[in-house]
């Protein structure tokens, strides 16, 4: 299964304990592939560099290495194809995540944002990804 990942589930994977960290250990393993653009893992880059993580030059170092091993990035899309798809989100900073996904051959859009969700049929929640992959669990 391919996924196309955005920036709060990486953080989140990167960062903190949770079902986006198992994600991305299972996509480590092979069980899956993660893809995101250039436009999201620039965004992954200056969320580690805020003062608020606290993670010091070296851990954000490692960091960025974990997620160049466990997800692909692809190149951004088209201007154009994000111009015509401008009015189909509030936040047009997600737009890059949304045609990102939606020119990339990914089976699904993996977020927690909302909006995101709602313009797609095709996105779910890392939880919904973890179902997915490995079956209900509690």
């Amino acid at each position: 299964m391919k996924l196309f990942v955005d920036a709060n589930t990486l953080v989140s994977g990167l960062v903190f304990a949770g079902n986006e960290r198992l994600l991305l250990e299972i996509a480590r393993y092979g069980a899956c592939d993660l893809i995101t653009n250039r436009h999201v893992h620039r965004e992954v880059v200056e969320v580690l560099a805020r003062p608020e993580l606290g993670l010091s030059e070296v851990e954000q170092g490692r960091l960025i290495a974990l997620l160049d091993r466990s997800v692909s990035t692809v190149e951004d899309p088209a201007v154009e194809k994000m111009r015509h798809s401008r009015d189909r989100l509030r936040d047009r900073e997600d737009l890059p995540v949304l045609v990102g996904f939606e020119t990339s051959d990914c089976d699904y859009l993996v977020t927690g944002d909302r909006e995101l969700r709602n313009s797609t049929s095709k996105a779910m929640t890392t939880r919904q990804a973890l179902e997915a992959l490995l079956g209900e669990f509690e």
